[in-house]
């Protein structure tokens, strides 16, 4: 345990996996190590039994923790959260946007308009709404940390993944287009590009046979955990990121830099 985020205020939304007696998330690990580390935590997400779980062990461990529910897709949420957060802790410095929904892969012809629609909404709506209410404390500050976890996806094409893919490629260039708005202010904005990942979000993807096939096409020969990907999202979380800004850090073990095995 160090001082790293030391009186650092922290909003991690899509953090409720943030027990490690269960199969953890990347905002969830990231969330509690900003609290072992001296931080103060808000988690906000929509699976309450879960963030009220994880948040009941920090609390239990010494950790300032706190939960609040929130719907990425409302804005009068965001402004619970967000003020919620303002409440117990006075600021906020840090802001780590890790919700999302998978697109199950379809053609685009088949594709439903309501579900399209959705990951748009839980993604891309809820970056926007999510940074347009969290800049209000930070310019306050004269600085702040937004962390938003796009996917490999937004770099490269996998067939029937529209939805999703499209709404993490467009996370990526609101990603510069607020970081160049708000640097002013000494606020950075930077996106993180997981690979693949065994989280909750991706536990249903991966059985056994099919982990294991993937594995073969990662350089690293291995599919990432929360760990893998929690480290480099506090690097830009913290201090150490500075002078980093509307920047896309590339967490996939190296696939989408290797054409594969040519048979």
């Amino acid at each position: 345990m160090t001082n790293r985020f030391y009186e650092k205020v922290a909003l991690v939304v899509g953090g409720a996996n943030a027990d490690e007696d269960h199969l953890m998330g990347f905002a969830g690990l990231s969330a509690l190590e900003i609290a072992r580390d001296g931080g103060k935590v808000v988690i906000a997400d929509i699976d309450d039994q879960a963030g009220i779980r994880s948040i009941n062990k920090m609390k239990a461990a010494g950790l300032t923790a706190d939960y609040v529910h929130l719907d990425v897709t409302s804005e009068s949420g965001w402004k619970n959260a967000v003020a919620t957060t303002v409440d117990l802790h006075k600021t906020i410095d840090i802001m780590i946007m890790g919700a999302g929904v998978q697109d199950r892969g379809e053609s685009i012809e088949s594709t439903d308009v309501d579900k399209w629609q959705h990951v748009i909404d839980v993604t891309n709506m809820g970056m926007f709404l999510g940074t347009r209410n969290v800049v209000g404390p930070m310019k306050e500050n004269g600085n702040g940390s937004i962390i938003l976890i796009s996917s490999m996806m937004a770099r490269v094409v996998r067939e029937q993944a529209n939805a999703y893919a499209t709404s993490r490629a467009g996370m990526t260039h609101f990603a510069r287009s607020a970081a160049v708005q708000y640097g002013p202010y000494g606020i950075r904005v930077n996106t993180v590009l997981p690979g693949w990942t065994l989280t909750p979000f991706t536990a249903s993807l991966f059985e056994k046979d099919w982990a294991e096939r993937l594995a073969q096409r990662v350089p690293l020969g291995r599919i990432a955990d929360a760990s893998d990907i929690a480290g480099p999202i506090l690097f830009l979380a913290s201090d150490e990121s500075k002078y980093i800004t509307g920047s896309e850090l590339l967490v996939d073990g190296g696939v989408t830099g290797w054409i594969g095995p040519i048979d």
